[in-house]
């Protein structure tokens, strides 16, 4: 499989599922999500597809607080993921509830989410 330069959306999240619905008509198949924390108060959010033997990314940022539309009805192989950034850095998405991974009061909150200036993902405030 070679990596060549995905594609790269900056947009406000409100075509995901219009996007998704394409790279599966195309046989593309979901390989992973990937979530990071930008300096800037955004979740980038970096969806990663196998096209015919090569890797194409969807991205596009969101603000902390915005909820995104799951696209698990199209590639099942996306509750997975999409339940572990629930759960690892507290991305809202549509019809999908947080406990998979972590277990409520026994877990530090959004372990992988920057808590402080300097922070480390799981530092717990107080």
């Amino acid at each position: 499989m070679t990596t060549e330069e995905g594609q790269s959306d900056r947009s406000d999240a409100i075509d995901v599922r219009q996007r998704f619905k394409g790279f599966l008509d195309a046989g593309s198949r979901f390989i992973a999500l990937v979530v990071r924390e930008s300096e800037d108060g955004m979740f980038e959010l970096i969806y990663t597809f196998d096209q015919g033997g090569k890797v194409a990314d969807f991205r596009f940022s969101i603000p902390l607080d915005r909820e995104v539309d799951s696209v698990a009805d199209i590639y099942p192989g996306a509750m997975t993921a999409e339940r572990e950034a629930v759960d690892l850095f507290g991305v809202r998405f549509k019809g999908v509830r947080p406990g998979l991974f972590l277990v409520e009061g026994k877990s530090p909150p959004e372990p992988l989410r920057k808590r402080q200036i300097g922070g480390k993902g799981g530092d717990v405030p107080g």
